[in-house]
């Protein structure tokens, strides 16, 4: 998704010269300062009752701090089903969804223990493990989920991230437009109260991916207080997961403690999370200090990093997270872009290359469709004839769209929200370079903060006319990134061929029929170019060497530190990190507000 993952930390706009000087000498004042964590703990419990690794340190120190950068956010929320693009930090801890995540993205057990798809292939079965308890005494049933997605598919909720369901649950759709009760969705108790079924509007292969994001509020909590706004309050908050909320400033900290009547098999070595909010700022003086656990990183980070022995040192986690994507977006009803060639020639027009390697290398790699490789079904080469960069073409598109050497193309603004970790301002700049440049047209800039510009774009119809935004996946399935274009969905491109390819891919299970069909459907959308596919982002960490676990480790494709969903509920990596005693003596500063 666009937003950061609950644990996932944000980056942060990168660093200047006097934010370097600071940080260069923060590690020799920090000596002298509050350096934590060299008591053994191995053997002991953490406040859940774990009993902690060998090398750990003592339960006192299990927590963990991660960084966020609030530049052009509006905190409202802690729970996916109650807003996806204004949570907060360290949100999505407070259930179990059906699934889980390892490190490898396979879907590995969560509150449910197994399922199985009927023999129509039209519905799903999940059996919820029991005595799951939420914190208010209640137990975790399949009523809690059936009520968590009607209040999704309400249309006086409004959900902004609706479409994830439409067409998928049965009558999901009818539901968001009010045409039918939200009772009537494809969401039911099955035999008993721990087994819970989901109908679908046909057959879907990827039901069990997709069930990664079937994190539950509360039913009784739901219904006592009407929405799940509930979950921002320490006072009415609701959990059945191993963190309870205790505090919740969105302008400085969120705090989460553990959750003592935890019943759940997931407990986690880290008992206490602390997501430290920052308004911009310099990020590296904060990590070097012990302000923070983690660091992610920008390419410039990495560059005055580099000039520093203390972090030098340190190594460099890198991997894809959700396996984003930036591109351009265009609002295909109107003019200019209601034209094809008008977009062709805009994807032409672009110099993916030279953009990376000035900008963003080593944590970019071109998109010449919507899916990185490595995920799902990928392709790449069958791509680039129809978006690679080629200004003759480009030109030649424009003057048959009736714009020759850009003459009476209209003047355009080109909508965008500030991010350090895709270094989007100076992206931006050039890409509306190589457009004007190329083409002879007028494309101005214009930006918006990030609550804006999502409410503008996702507006029916749009606001935006042409926007650049990122994606990442939901889960690890190309039917996931792909619905993206399907017809009605994030972006007003209506395609019905498009729609028939993502309907029959989702419905077959042999995994060769379903790569043809996917690769049909990725030509297709790069051809008629709804939008620019510009760069997949990769990420880079820095974890203070206290860190430890096999959440950090590599995995099957080489990657390493906490792969996406990141340290939170729908993730396995909970478990798989600990704070190991501090023998570099890496300055660590404990937060207030924590014991």
């Amino acid at each position: 998704m666009s937003n950061l993952s609950s644990g996932q930390s944000a980056r942060l706009p990168h660093l200047t010269r006097r934010g370097f000087l600071i940080g260069a000498s923060a590690l020799s004042l920090a000596a002298c300062g509050n350096t934590q964590n060299t008591t053994s703990g191995a053997g002991t419990k953490n406040a859940l009752g774990l009993k902690l690794p060998a090398g750990a340190a003592s339960a006192g120190d299990q927590y963990y701090v991660l960084p966020f950068d609030s530049t052009g956010a509006s905190y409202k929320a802690l729970d996916f089903y109650e807003n996806v693009y204004s949570r907060a930090p360290l949100a999505d801890q407070f259930n179990i969804p059906l699934v889980r995540l390892n490190q490898n993205y396979q879907i590995v057990p969560g509150a449910a223990s197994s399922w199985e798809q009927s023999a129509d292939h039209n519905s799903w079965t999940f059996h919820l493990r029991k005595g799951i308890m939420w914190s208010d005494g209640k137990e975790l049933t399949a009523a809690d989920y059936v009520e968590t997605l009607r209040y999704s598919a309400d249309p006086k909720h409004a959900w902004d991230f609706s479409w994830f369901w439409s067409g998928v649950i049965k009558n999901y759709t009818d539901a968001v437009a009010g045409k039918v009760p939200t009772s009537s969705i494809g969401v039911k108790q099955g035999k008993d109260k721990y087994t819970l079924v989901i109908e679908t509007e046909g057959p879907v292969a990827y039901i069990p991916s997709a069930c990664l994001y079937t994190t539950p509020l509360s039913a009784a909590a739901l219904n006592k207080y009407g929405s799940g706004s509930y979950n921002i309050n320490p006072a009415t908050c609701v959990t059945c997961g191993p963190y309870k909320l205790t505090k919740f400033d969105p302008t400085a900290q969120v705090v989460l403690g553990p959750n003592k009547k935890y019943t759940g098999p997931f407990k986690p070595p880290i008992d206490t999370v602390v997501g430290k909010i920052y308004a911009g700022g310099d990020m590296l003086p904060r990590f070097q200090t012990g302000q923070v656990d983690q660091l992610s990183v920008t390419p410039l980070d990495l560059k005055i990093a580099a000039k520093n022995p203390k972090t030098k040192a340190l190594h460099l986690y890198k991997n894809p997270n959700d396996f984003e994507i930036w591109y351009t977006f265009f609002d295909t009803k109107k003019p200019p872009f209601h034209n094809v060639r008008v977009r062709q020639a805009l994807a032409h027009s672009v110099d993916r290359d030279s953009l990376i390697k000035s900008l963003l290398a080593p944590l970019a790699t071109p998109a010449y469709g919507y899916l990185m490789p490595g995920y799902p079904f990928a392709v790449e080469d069958p791509l680039k004839p129809y978006t690679n960069y080629d200004p003759a073409k480009a030109k030649s598109l424009l003057a048959q769209a009736g714009y020759p050497d850009g003459k009476g193309f209209p003047s355009v603004k080109f909508y965008w929200w500030a991010n350090a970790v895709s270094n989007t301002e100076a992206v931006v700049q050039a890409l509306t370079h190589n457009w004007n440049s190329v083409l002879g047209i007028n494309i101005q800039l214009q930006q918006l903060d990030k609550t804006t510009f999502y409410a503008r774009m996702n507006k029916k119809p749009t606001e935006i006319q042409m926007g650049f935004v990122s994606y990442g996946m939901d889960y690890f399935d190309a039917s996931n990134m792909l619905s993206v274009y399907k017809s009605d969905g994030r972006h007003n491109w209506n395609n019905a061929q498009y729609d028939q390819l993502l309907a029959k891919g989702a419905a077959e299970s042999k995994a060769q029929a379903r790569q043809e069909i996917y690769t049909e459907a990725q030509v297709q959308l790069t051809k008629e170019a709804p939008g620019v596919f510009v760069f997949h982002l990769l990420y880079g960490y820095y974890y203070a060497p206290y860190m430890q676990g096999k959440a950090l480790t590599k995995n099957k494709n080489g990657y390493d530190g906490i792969q996406w969903p990141g340290f939170g509920a729908t993730s396995d990596s909970l478990q798989g990190l600990y704070v190991a005693q501090n023998k570099q003596n890496w300055p660590r500063q404990k937060p207030n507000g924590i014991s």
